[in-house]
């Protein structure tokens, strides 16, 4: 069964250009690379859920420990842990005491709505990205897999 040289995929013994990505075919016919056992594919989806369902518990990194990138998965656990809970109670003790202190109660429901904002704006776009970039890495590796037949990490 032939494939194609660039992407990998099954195409016809006869076409000229491969439908997936158009790439010419120089010869009609390409054999098959060799098997390499234990090489698979990651879900994209289950990247993204992994580093969805995680993610909202401040273990961000997780989608990215899937994939296989340990280095950003372990530093993005670590900086959501310290942004997400370390942060956050910061935030809301020193927001609500200091402005006790200075302002009184008043001031205190101010700087704590100002530093709940600032910080969920923080959380979320990480949180976002986080995911989107487990997503990504996914679909990277797939494709580094399917065209090279090896892992690219």
């Amino acid at each position: 069964m032939p494939f194609c040289r660039q992407c990998g995929k099954e195409i016809a013994q006869d076409v000229r250009f491969c439908p997936y990505c158009g790439t010419e075919q120089i010869s009609p016919y390409v054999p098959a690379p060799p098997f390499q056992a234990g090489l698979e594919t990651k879900n994209t989806g289950l990247a993204a859920l992994i580093a969805l369902i995680l993610g909202i518990f401040g273990v961000w990194g997780a989608g990215h420990i899937y994939v296989g990138k340990l280095t950003r998965g372990i530093a993005l656990m670590i900086l959501g842990i310290l942004l997400e809970w370390v942060l956050g109670f910061a935030i809301f003790f020193s927001a609500l005491f200091g402005g006790l202190w200075l302002w009184g109660p008043r001031g205190a429901i101010g700087a704590l709505i100002g530093g709940a904002i600032l910080w969920l704006a923080i959380i979320i776009g990480i949180f976002i990205w986080q995911i989107y970039d487990a997503y990504n890495l996914a679909k990277y590796y797939n494709r580094y897999v399917q065209q090279y037949r090896k892992p690219p990490w």
